[in-house]
C-alpha cells in the first residue's frame, strides 16, 4: 500500500497551513498594534465623561459639605466605574480638606487645575478638566474643577488604570483569530475534498496501473475521468504501455531468433575450445621437450669438464713413441670415442635454452576464466565441480600471459588427472599490498619491498600425495605416472616459468583429502627479468 501520509495533498494541507499560520501571527500582530490606539482613546473619553459626571453630581447633590456622604459616594464610584483605582476631593475652603478613598490615605498629588501645567506630559480634553500619565505609563489621573454656581469649589482627581486597555484588544484580536482559524478549517476542508476527488482517486488509480504493470500485465489501462492534467497524464501512461507491449512483444521475438544462433555458435565454440584444449596440450608437451634439454645442458655440462680433461691426457700420451702398435691403436679407439662423447654433449648443450618471456600487463582473471575454459570440456567429461574466487579489485600484474596460463592449464591437468572419478577443483585469486607483504615476509614480493604479489591457489579433492613423493614432484623427470602418461616435466616447466617471472611455487597434500598449489607473482618482475637477461649475456660476453 501507497504510504501517502506526506504525499501532494499533505504537502499543499501543510503549506497552506504554515502560511496562514503565519498570515494569522502577523495579522493579529498588526490588529494588536493597530486596535490598541483606538482602544485607548475610546477608554480615555470614557473616564474622562466619568469624571466630569462624577464632578456634577458631587457638586448637584450638596455632598461636598458632608466628609462622609462624600466618602460614601466616592467609592461607590470606585465600585461601579471598571478601571477606576482611586478617587481624591480637594476642597478650596479654609481648611483645605482632602477626601480619598485610599484607605492608607494616601491621595494623588494634584490638588487644583493649576498644578498640572507643571508637567510635561499633559492633556487638556476641556476647560475645567487636565490629565496627566503616571511615569511608569500605566495610570491616568484626570482632574476635574467641581463648580457650584459657576464658582470653582475643589477639585475631583481619578486615577484610571490602562489594564483595561489590553483585556478589550486582546478580546478583539481573539475574536480575529478565531474566525481566521475557522476560515483555515473550511480552506482545508475544500482542499481535502478537491485532491480526494479530482487528485488522489486518479492517481491512486495510476499507480495501481503501473504497480500491475511491474507484475509483468502490460494489457491493463488506467481510467481517463477528466480532460485536465491529470487526464493527460493518464491518457499519456496507457499509450506508453501500449508502446511498452509491442516493444516487449518484438523483444521477445528477436530474442528467440538470438537464441537460436547462439546455440549454433555456442556448438561452434565447444569444438574451438575442444581444439584449443588440445593445442594446449600439444604446446605443454613442447614444453616439457624443453625442460627436457634444460636437463640434458646440466648433464652435458657436468660431464664435459672431465670430458676435456681426459681427452687432453689421452692426446698427451698419443704422442708418446714408446707405445706398441696394440697400445696406440686401443688410445686412438679411446680417442674416438671421447670426440663421439663430446659431439654428444655439444648436441645437448644445443638444446639448452630459457624461456624467452614477453613482458606485458597481464589479467590474471582473463588469464584463469580462458585456462578453465579451455580446460571445461574435459571437466565436464570427469564430472568435476569448478569453484572460482576471482575478486575483482585484483590489479594487474606484468608477465607473460602464454606461459603463465601453461603454468595454469598444466596444474589443472594434474587436477583432472587426480580426480578420475570427479571431485571439486577450486581457483582462487587472492591480492596482498606491499605492507601486508612486508610484514608477513620482511620485503615485498619483487624482492624490493615496494610492489606487492598476487596468490593463485589451485586445489583439488583428488587422491592426493604422500610425503615422500610431495619432496620430489618439481625435479624434473619425476613421475609417478604411468608409463606413457607422463615424462615427469610439466610440474619442473611451471616451477621454471614462476621462477623466471621472479615468483614461488608451492604444494601442500594431504592423501585423500587433495592437493593444492600455491603460487606466488609480484606486480611487477620487470626489474627482475632485466637482470637475469644482462647476466645472460654478460655470460655470452
Amino acid at each position: 500500500m501507497v504510504d501517502t501520509r506526506f504525499g501532494l495533498q499533505g504537502k499543499i494541507v501543510i503549506l497552506i497551513a504554515v502560511t496562514v499560520v503565519l498570515v494569522v501571527g502577523v495579522s493579529t500582530y498588526i490588529a494588536m498594534w493597530l486596535t490598541s490606539q483606538p482602544v485607548e482613546e475610546e477608554i480615555y473619553r470614557k473616564a474622562v465623561a466619568q469624571a466630569r459626571l462624577t464632578a456634577h453630581q458631587l457638586a448637584d447633590n450638596d455632598m461636598l459639605r458632608d466628609p462622609d456622604a462624600l466618602l460614601r459616594a466616592l467609592r461607590q464610584v470606585e465600585h461601579d466605574t471598571p478601571g477606576v483605582r482611586q478617587l481624591d476631593v480637594y476642597l478650596h475652603d479654609s481648611q483645605r480638606r482632602l477626601i480619598t478613598t485610599n484607605p492608607s490615605g494616601e491621595h494623588l498629588e494634584l490638588d487644583h487645575i493649576s498644578d498640572i501645567e507643571s508637567y510635561n506630559e499633559f492633556y487638556r480634553p476641556a476647560d475645567d478638566q487636565m490629565t496627566i500619565e503616571t511615569p511608569n505609563g500605566d495610570f491616568w489621573i484626570i482632574a476635574t474643577t467641581i463648580r457650584e454656581s459657576g464658582v470653582p469649589v475643589g477639585c475631583l482627581n481619578l486615577k484610571v488604570s490602562k489594564s483595561r486597555l489590553n483585556a478589550i484588544t486582546w478580546d478583539l484580536v481573539l475574536r480575529n483569530l478565531l474566525l481566521m482559524l475557522a476560515s483555515l478549517a473550511i480552506i482545508i476542508l475544500v482542499i481535502h475534498v478537491f485532491f480526494l476527488r479530482s487528485v488522489r482517486r486518479p492517481v491512486k488509480e495510476m499507480i495501481r496501473v503501473m504497480e500491475t504493470a511491474e507484475g509483468g500485465a502490460l494489457d491493463v489501462r488506467a481510467r481517463v475521468a477528466s480532460r485536465d492534467e491529470i487526464g493527460q497524464l493518464a491518457g499519456h501512461l496507457n499509450r506508453m504501455l501500449a508502446q511498452v507491449e509491442n516493444f516487449n512483444a518484438e523483444l521477445g521475438r528477436k530474442v528467440k531468433e538470438a537464441t537460436a544462433e547462439l546455440a549454433i555458435r555456442n556448438e561452434e565454440l565447444k569444438s574451438i575450445n575442444q581444439e584449443l584444449f588440445e593445442t594446449q596440450k600439444t604446446l605443454a608437451r613442447s614444453q616439457r621437450l624443453a625442460v627436457a634439454g634444460q636437463l640434458a645442458a646440466s648433464l652435458a655440462h657436468e660431464i664435459g669438464t672431465p670430458l676435456n680433461s681426459i681427452s687432453g691426457h689421452v692426446q698427451l700420451l698419443a704422442r708418446r713413441k714408446t707405445w706398441d702398435d696394440v697400445s696406440q691403436r686401443r688410445i686412438e679407439i679411446i680417442e674416438r670415442q671421447i670426440d663421439s662423447i663430446v659431439r654428444t654433449v655439444k648436441q645437448l648443450l644445443s638444446w639448452t635454452r630459457k624461456f624467452d618471456l614477453r613482458i606485458e600487463p597481464v589479467d590474471l582473471r582473463r588469464v584463469l576464466k580462458e585456462s578453465l575454459l579451455v580446460a571445461s570440456p574435459a571437466l565436464q567429461h570427469r564430472s568435476i565441480e569448478v569453484r572460482m574466487d576471482l575478486p575483482r579489485d585484483c590489479p594487474s600484474i606484468y608477465g607473460d600471459a602464454g606461459y603463465l596460463q601453461q603454468v595454469f592449464l598444466n596444474l589443472i591437468n594434474n587436477s583432472m588427472d587426480a580426480m578420475p572419478e570427479g571431485g571439486e577443483l577450486r581457483v582462487r585469486l587472492r591480492y596482498a599490498a606491499a605492507a601486508n607483504v612486508e610484514g608477513a615476509n620482511g620485503e615485498g614480493a619483487n624482492g624490493k619491498g615496494d610492489g606487492g604479489e598476487v596468490t593463485v591457489e589451485v586445489s583439488d579433492t583428488g587422491h592426493g600425495i604422500n610425503p615422500g613423493t610431495l619432496a620430489h614432484i618439481f625435479e624434473p623427470m619425476f613421475t609417478t605416472k604411468q608409463m606413457g602418461t607422463g615424462a615427469g616435466l610439466g610440474l619442473a616447466i611451471c616451477q621454471q616459468i614462476v621462477r623466471q617471472h621472479a615468483g614461488t611455487i608451492e604444494a601442500e597434500s594431504e592423501v585423500r583429502h587433495g592437493t593444492r598449489f600455491t603460487i606466488h607473482l609480484p606486480l611487477d618482475c620487470r626489474h627482475q627479468v632485466e637482470a637475469a637477461a644482462f647476466q645472460v649475456v654478460g655470460r655470452a660476453g
